[in-house]
């Protein structure tokens, strides 16, 4: 196939089963996260990563990971609410997805932290604050701006330090989902037109107007990229990415080199970076990608990325004199059964049992009536029960009593967050 012919099959075709690279492309963001955070916390020699000195002050690799986080996120989280737009069914999707693997992950790092990292230890177990922060992260404070300091750490734990910095992200996306949500429930028109138009909307609002927005979403960039993959996701029945178009926004990117240079004397902006790796998230997310079928059916990024700050925290107080090597070295290979275990031990199951209980008759009999069904030209391969996300989100987690329903994909978190 020449590479200017177009893919063989459309957005929309790829994310409705497992055959398609989305699940790697998360992992890769978030293992991207944890290279970006192994650098900057370092007990010896702490400071950026190679790929990060190159990108400042544009942007870091952490922060270009998590905006694909929401842009795949925006996708299939969009994806499940129009297959079922339900707010009901939908908040409970989102919760099942989120939650117990967060809670878990919460639970665990904190006792852990507390009982060997504290200066209390054991005895700190039986204070207020250790629980008052897990419930508090667990709920994701409830989706406001101000948390209190004290609810990000717990005293004399770390040194008092954030024990989970990476957490924010969840707290924006939930804001995300319930956005999503309000706007798909004030539909006027068939759905997949108005999420379309509610989504240029919204971006343009956001970018010409910042004010608009700001007070109940914070981050334009990130808020941005969440609507951007809205929009793909009412377009994906006849969208197609391939090669072609990572080259051309490469050639733009190029085009605005010298420019950029002469204006704020660095050849890239924020713009033309997110446009381009965009481009190959999807172009690898689209694609089938032979001998990954076991990351193709199963999404490890959430976990790797809510575990990876609390463990790089633990090996700075193990090993003080851990070099970023080592300590990215060391981070990867706890990272390994923790992110087996929480998904195949607590998301997975989570969202089975979400599924099997919005199967139930009393949940069917309250099904919206004007539920989206596939037409016949985009009918969705069935797929096992136990891997749908995000995307994430963090991150297609939507089911159905309609067979046609069943969807490979799950939705992702950004952050990754995550995929039902």
């Amino acid at each position: 196939m020449s590479l200017f012919s177009p893919p063989a099959r459309t957005l929309g075709a790829a994310t409705e089963t497992h055959d398609n690279g989305f699940n790697a492309v998360r992992l890769a963001c978030a293992l991207a996260v944890v290279v970006y955070h192994a650098y900057q916390m370092s007990p010896v020699a702490a400071g950026l990563d190679p790929l990060t000195s190159r990108l400042r002050p544009v942007t870091d690799v952490g922060a270009l990971a998590v905006g694909i986080f929401f842009l795949i996120s925006g996708m299939f989280v969009s994806q499940s609410w129009l297959r079922d737009p339900h707010l009901g069914r939908f908040a409970v999707r989102r919760v099942a997805r989120i939650v117990p693997g967060l809670f878990v992950a919460t639970l665990l790092c904190t006792v852990v932290a507390v009982a060997f990292f504290s200066v209390q230890g054991v005895a700190g177990l039986f204070d207020p604050a250790p629980w008052r922060y897990i419930f508090g992260n667990t709920v994701l404070h409830w989706l406001q701006y101000n948390i209190p300091p004290e609810e990000l750490s717990i005293p004399g734990v770390f040194g008092g330090r954030n024990l989970n910095g990476v957490l924010w992200t969840l707290y924006w996306e939930g804001r995300m989902y319930v956005v999503l949500a309000l706007v798909g429930v004030a539909a006027m028109l068939p759905m997949r037109q108005w999420l379309r138009g509610a989504a240029i909307f919204l971006l343009l609002a956001a970018n010409l107007f910042p004010e608009v927005l700001s007070g109940y979403l914070w981050e334009v960039r990130l808020w941005s990229l969440f609507l951007t993959g809205v929009l793909l996701q009412t377009l994906a029945p006849q969208l197609r990415i391939g090669a072609v178009h990572v080259l051309c926004a490469l050639a733009l990117v190029g085009l605005n080199w010298t420019r950029s240079v002469a204006m704020t004397q660095h050849p890239l902006t924020w713009f033309g970076i997110a446009l381009a790796v965009a481009a190959l998230a999807l172009w690898i997310g689209s694609a089938r990608l032979r001998g990954l079928g076991h990351v193709q059916r199963h999404d490890y990024s959430y976990a790797v990325y809510i575990y990876h700050w609390p463990v790089l925290m633990m090996i700075s107080e193990l090993v003080p004199g851990a070099t970023p090597h080592l300590a990215l070295a060391l981070c990867l290979v706890a990272l390994v059964p923790l992110s087996l275990l929480s998904w195949h031990w607590v998301e997975a199951p989570a969202m089975r049992a979400a599924r099997r209980w919005l199967r139930r008759p009393a949940a069917v009999s309250h099904a919206a009536p004007d539920a989206v069904i596939p037409a016949a030209s985009e009918a969705v391969i069935p797929a096992t029960s136990e891997a749908v996300i995000p995307a994430q989100a963090g991150i297609q987690g939507s089911q159905h009593t309609n067979p046609a329903y069943r969807s490979g994909n799950s939705e992702s978190l950004g952050f990754p967050p995550a995929r039902e």
